[in-house]
C-alpha cells in the first residue's frame, strides 16, 4: 500500500513555515525550488506531451489528495481548475505551491520565460503583487471562485523533454491500481460535499441539482446520507460553513460577495447563519 503525507498536514506546514519565516510568499518561492519523487511527478515527466502530462496528473490526482481538479480545453487554449475540499483551511500557502508546481512542470516543456495566459487564486490578494508577477506575469487575479491556469493552445502540442513510453505506461498501471483501490475506500460524504461545493460555485444548490452532479436520483441521495446518519440539509449547512470560514479568513472578498458564494442573496441572512455557526457576525470576525 502506497502511502504519502496527507493534504491537510502539507498545508498546515507549508502555514506554520510562512509565518515562522515571516514571508506570505513562502508556498510560492517552496513551490519554483522543491524537488518531490513521486509517481505523478514521473508519470508528468515521462508523458509524451504536455497535454497527456496535464491530462494524466489531473486523472490520477486523486491518488495521492483530495483536491477536486480538471482539464479543460477550448479553442485556442486549456484551462486547469482545483479547489480544495471545504474541510480543509489554510489553504493559501498550499494554493501558491501547487501553483508554482504546475508552472515548474508547463516551463520544462516551454522553457522558463513562459508565462500563462492568466492565473485565478481563491485567496486575498497581498500587500505587494511583486513577486506574483514576477514568477506568473501580470495576469493575476485574487478571490476567485476557484484556482486556474489558463494555457495557449499551441503550449499543448510540446514535447516532455523527458518522453519515455516504457516508464509512462509503466506509472499508468500503478495509478490505474492505486486509483481503484482507493474509489472502493472513498468516503461518501466526501463525495456529497464536493458536489455540494461544485453547484454551489455554478449558484445551483438543493438535493435535486447535487443529485444531478452525482449522476444519481434524488431518492439515492436521500438513502445514502441517511446511511450516514445525517441529511442533506445537515450536510449542506456544514458545507456552507466550512466555506464561510474559508472565505472571512483567507479572502478579502467583501460580506456581500462571500454571502452569495455560500449560497445567501441577502447579506442579513448571511449574518443570522454566522451568529448559528460561529456566535458571531460576519463583521466582528472579520475584525478579530
Amino acid at each position: 500500500q502506497f502511502s504519502w503525507l496527507p493534504l491537510e498536514k502539507f498545508a498546515l506546514a507549508l502555514t506554520v513555515a510562512s509565518q515562522t519565516t515571516g514571508d506570505p510568499c513562502f508556498g510560492l518561492k517552496y513551490g519554483t525550488t522543491a524537488r518531490f519523487a513521486n509517481p505523478l511527478g514521473y508519470l508528468m515527466a515521462s508523458a509524451p506531451d504536455l497535454r497527456t502530462a496535464l491530462r494524466s496528473f489531473i486523472h490520477y490526482q486523486r491518488v495521492f489528495n483530495s483536491n477536486v481538479a480538471s482539464f479543460v480545453e477550448a479553442p485556442g487554449s486549456a484551462r486547469i481548475e482545483w479547489t480544495y475540499p471545504v474541510t480543509m483551511s489554510n489553504v493559501a500557502q498550499l494554493t501558491d505551491f501547487v501553483l508554482m508546481r504546475f508552472i515548474c512542470r508547463i516551463q520544462s516543456a516551454a522553457g522558463p520565460s513562459w508565462r500563462p495566459l492568466s492565473v485565478g487564486v481563491t485567496h486575498h490578494q497581498p500587500t505587494d503583487r511583486e513577486e506574483y508577477e514576477r514568477r506568473l506575469g501580470g495576469r493575476m487575479a485574487f478571490d476567485q471562485s476557484y484556482n486556474s491556469i489558463v494555457i495557449g493552445g499551441a503550449t499543448l502540442n510540446l514535447p516532455m523533454p523527458n518522453a519515455d513510453p516504457n516508464l509512462f505506461n509503466l506509472v499508468t498501471r500503478f495509478c490505474d491500481q492505486e486509483l481503484a483501490h482507493q474509489k472502493s475506500e472513498e468516503d461518501p460524504l466526501n463525495r456529497v460535499r464536493n458536489a455540494i461545493l461544485r453547484c454551489l460555485q455554478r449558484g445551483n444548490t438543493g438535493p435535486k441539482r447535487v443529485a444531478d452532479e452525482l449522476g444519481i436520483k434524488p431518492g439515492s441521495l436521500h438513502r445514502l446520507l441517511k446511511s450516514q446518519g445525517t441529511s442533506f440539509q445537515r450536510l449542506f449547512d456544514d458545507t456552507r460553513r466550512r466555506l464561510a470560514h474559508r472565505y472571512l479568513f483567507e479572502s478579502s472578498l467583501t460580506l456581500t460577495e462571500i454571502a452569495q458564494r455560500v449560497g445567501y442573496s441577502e447579506l442579513s441572512a448571511f449574518s443570522r447563519a454566522a451568529r448559528r455557526w460561529f456566535g458571531a457576525s460576519p463583521r466582528s470576525l472579520r475584525r478579530n
